[in-house]
């Protein structure tokens, strides 16, 4: 299983949707313009981290759409990532938008993580390890690895904002979480922002 994981950890961090600690705290950088609508950015993607700490554990999603949102203004969602939709809710995914996605990797990720648990449970109860056939059975028909819930404690992810710009309801915010460096463009509705985008820059060793 040791080897499920590794692989499993380089998915997570491809697809760009799990986050680990960094080592750096939230200092704030010039390039953050000192008005209260950059500390209402910066939050809003500190509390999506802390939502998604939950999640990778409980896979509950009900809060997502606190920070997400299914927005134009974030940019299409590319063809691989659609057809994921597709793949998890088996319905056509072209109009899909960030929430959408997050919500899909979710469940897919729950999907897997309780089949590892059940195939555990079974070879712990016959006192024998994983088979083959087993350990087959927790790749999909993309090549994807099912991957395990997070375990342990859930600790606060600390953000390192090199930039944030602000143009109208719609902002980019330029940060690292530690393993990448990530430009999330956020917009706002109502008053509030929300997550419509995520690209990611660079992946850290």
């Amino acid at each position: 299983m040791k080897k499920i994981f590794l692989i499993s950890i380089t998915l997570m961090l491809s697809l760009g949707v799990f986050a680990f600690n960094a080592k750096r705290s939230g200092e704030i950088l010039q390039g953050i313009p000192n008005i209260p609508e950059a500390r209402e950015i910066q939050q809003t993607i500190e509390k999506a981290y802390e939502i998604e700490e939950i999640a990778a554990r409980t896979f509950d999603t009900a809060e997502f759409a606190k920070v997400f949102i299914n927005d134009p203004r974030g940019g299409k969602l590319d063809d691989s990532t659609l057809q994921f939709i597709k793949e998890v809710y088996g319905a056509d995914p072209s109009s899909a938008g960030y929430l959408d996605y997050k919500l899909a990797y979710y469940k897919w990720w729950e999907s897997g993580a309780k089949k590892i648990e059940a195939l555990q449970s079974k070879a712990q109860a016959e006192g024998r390890p994983l088979t083959s056939e087993e350990l087959s059975s927790l790749i999909d028909s993309s090549g994807r690895i099912a991957m395990p819930r997070a375990q342990g404690p859930i600790q606060k992810v600390n953000l390192y904002f090199y930039s944030i710009s602000i143009d109208g309801d719609r902002a980019v915010a330029i940060f690292d979480d530690g393993p990448r460096t990530n430009r999330m463009t956020l917009v706002k509705v109502n008053g509030q922002w929300y997550i419509a985008g995520n690209e990611i820059l660079a992946v850290h060793p």
